[in-house]
């Protein structure tokens, strides 16, 4: 038997971003998650430099944990 006209999603139509399970999906949360990897890893990359110029174990020790939290969240939620 097939399905009445127009029950059926349109192939065009924009990404749900709430499935029944209720976990967050589609395009705005992982441009979010996108979003906060690279402020993670561009904080990394300035707080390792400023520490070392400088020589600051602290602003090194930040950079390595800022490093660590984005290298989480791109293994943890790849898209």
């Amino acid at each position: 038997m097939r399905p009445r006209r127009g029950t059926r999603p349109h192939p065009f139509a924009p990404a749900r971003t709430r499935r029944p399970g209720g976990r967050d999906e589609g395009p705005d949360f992982t441009l979010g998650l996108r979003r906060t990897e690279y402020t993670l890893f561009l904080a990394a990359v300035l707080l390792i430099a400023a520490g070392a110029v400088s020589d600051s174990w602290w602003l090194i020790g930040g950079g390595a944990w800022a490093l660590i939290a984005g290298a989480l969240i791109e293994v943890i939620y790849r898209p």
